[in-house]
């Protein structure tokens, strides 16, 4: 992103955000619910750039006092995808999962498919955690075309990820309909192998929405390898602030083992999205050079 080093993405934040609301709730959906609603009240003032559309009308409604039981707008965007794996991996059991994923994604997101893209991360990355894959997963899903689309990346025949983008309609990248991502994620995951670099970069290479497409494939193959499995130099790479790799790893540490939270600074996340904001515009300057 710039001189060389990597900054984290606005998936990364609502993922940051979901531990510390898990960790200060000790996994109470009410609380939890509670939680998240006042993080991202403090994450929308900030003025994060790259942020959907219905995350941001979402969070707005929060702040102007709106419950979050009721923040949410209509909208099959895949923002509560990007957040849900850490729940799924972190609940007791499948319905304290369910009711934690409908929690975190009534608060921007109210269509249906919305919450069972959701509901579908969450169960993939608890499968991916224990070993013990499932396809009846996919069952859950209710609209037809998703489920199928669903099963298709999970069990259709495609020979490398390039076969897999034509064959779903992706000449023009995977957008950020639920409906699209999703499966995009779980092909990537399950039908590339078991190196999570290859993985992650086939989820680029699908292009559209890469971040949180990529995002939702590092969350999983995370599940399923640990942080050791991730590619060290990606992380070693990383240089930003106040979501930085350090401390994510000391908000994993507090989730995983107990004891305090680690604080949040959220008032310097304001300069911090407007540096990003200069870099966004720098490389979109150097493609319109030819560059």
């Amino acid at each position: 992103m710039f001189l060389g080093r990597g900054m984290v993405s606005d998936d990364t934040e609502h993922t940051s955000m979901v531990a510390r609301a898990l960790a200060e709730s000790g996994g109470d959906v009410e609380q939890f619910t509670d939680s998240l609603a006042r993080q991202l009240k403090r994450w929308v003032v900030a003025l994060p750039p790259g942020v959907g559309l219905a995350t941001m009308r979402g969070a707005f409604r929060l702040l102007v006092g709106v419950s979050p039981k009721h923040s949410g707008v209509h909208s099959a965007g895949n923002g509560p995808a990007m957040r849900s794996a850490l729940l799924g991996v972190c609940a007791t059991d499948d319905g304290h999962l369910v009711d934690l994923v409908r929690a975190s994604t009534q608060i921007t997101h109210t269509d249906a498919r919305a919450r069972d893209g959701a509901v579908l991360v969450a169960r993939l990355a608890r499968q991916l955690a224990t070993a013990s894959l499932d396809p009846g997963v996919i069952d859950g899903i209710g609209d037809m075309e998703f489920r199928e689309r669903v099963r298709d990346a999970w069990q259709g025949e495609f020979l490398t990820p390039a076969d897999y983008g034509a064959a779903a309609g992706y000449q023009r990248g995977v957008s950020g309909f639920i409906v699209h991502t999703v499966p995009a994620a779980v092909y990537c995951t399950l039908r590339t192998g078991e190196d999570a670099r290859f993985a992650l970069e086939s989820a680029i290479r699908l292009g559209g929405d890469t971040d949180t497409t990529a995002a939702i494939v590092g969350a999983l193959v995370g599940a399923r390898d640990g942080a050791a499995g991730l590619p060290q130099d990606w992380l070693r790479g990383v240089r930003d602030w106040p979501v930085s790799t350090a401390n994510l790893r000391a908000l994993a540490d507090s989730l995983a083992h107990g004891g305090g939270v680690p604080p949040q600074r959220w008032i310097a996340a304001a300069p911090r999205n407007l540096g990003l904001l200069v870099v966004i515009f720098g490389h979109i300057a150097l493609r319109l050079l030819g560059r």
